[in-house]
């Protein structure tokens, strides 16, 4: 927990240091792929500092980006390969030399971002690592196979609006001092769910069309926990943390677990690993 608490105080740093002497060279580009002949899509994506939107690309797109960045200070870093129709595509950005100080002011346009849109086609392996950003991410509708999302000290906003197309195997989450929500877990179709949060503020919504049982495990520091959940979904938690309370109305404790009442009855269950050092647990059913 103190090494995530370092380095996502060393972001906010980042974000907060004054800007150097040398002027913005903001500039602008495109780049976008038809999905023909791609069967599968791994991305790799590592954004500094800016702005974040991943949502559908519509069409026949396997990807369409939009990025504006600042040249004078970082250059992005494109990799891609195709290999008997797996494709990888890796994205991020070096620093030239002065990469740190950086000053984001989200009230105005002298700040940069990317836009990324992904195939509703191709099943997709998305891994996303941020350092201090704005990031939304609209995943709906995208057939993911595995997802993973690493950031220090990012706001972050994930949805799945819509039903996953394809079945996802495993959600990676890692939050540093940073706020987190994620929605619609329910249409995301996952089998495991991972998040270690450090000393923000987190919200899990497992809201959605449930079509399997799902395994949960969630290690908390020192920030808050919201969950919310559908009532029909049988839920079990099992927390361990003496200091983090609990407030989870419509649960009962039975054999050292909390169920909630359509636990026996359910069609579909979600077990819930949770281990909490300090904070507070807030426990929610909305349809």
């Amino acid at each position: 927990m103190l090494r995530s608490l370092g380095l996502a105080v060393a972001a906010v740093a980042a974000v907060a240091a004054p800007l150097a002497a040398q002027e913005a060279e903001w500039t602008e580009v495109r780049a976008r792929r038809q999905a023909g002949g791609v069967e599968s899509l791994s991305v790799d994506l590592e954004y500094i500092a800016g702005e974040l939107r991943i949502a559908p690309a519509g069409g026949d797109l396997l990807y369409d980006t939009r990025l504006r960045y600042d040249a004078a200070r970082m250059r992005p870093e494109r990799q891609w390969s195709v290999d008997d129709g797996a494709a990888r595509l890796k994205f991020g950005f070096a620093g030239l030399g002065d990469d740190g100080d950086m000053e984001l002011d989200f009230d105005d346009d002298e700040h940069g971002y990317l836009e990324m849109g992904l195939s509703e086609t191709v099943p997709t392996d998305l891994n996303i690592t941020v350092g201090a950003a704005l990031s939304e991410v609209d995943v709906g509708g995208i057939p993911l196979t595995g997802l993973a999302y690493h950031t220090g000290a990012s706001d972050t906003e994930i949805r799945f609006d819509s039903p996953n197309p394809v079945e996802l195997g495993r959600i990676e989450l890692a939050v540093g001092a940073a706020e987190f929500s994620a929605s619609g877990l329910g249409n995301a179709r996952f089998q495991e769910l991972e998040l270690k949060g450090g000393v923000g503020d987190v919200t899990l919504d497992f809201t959605g069309e449930w079509a399997g049982d799902a395994d949960v495990s969630i290690h908390m520091g020192l920030g808050s926990l919201t969950l919310v959940f559908p009532p029909e979904l049988g839920v079990q938690i099992d927390k361990k943390g003496f200091l983090a309370a609990l407030d989870a109305p419509g649960f009962t404790k039975v054999d050292g677990a909390w169920q909630s009442e359509s636990w026996d009855s359910a069609e579909h269950r979600l077990h819930v690993q949770l281990r909490a050092a300090l904070g507070s647990i807030e426990v929610r059913q909305e349809r």
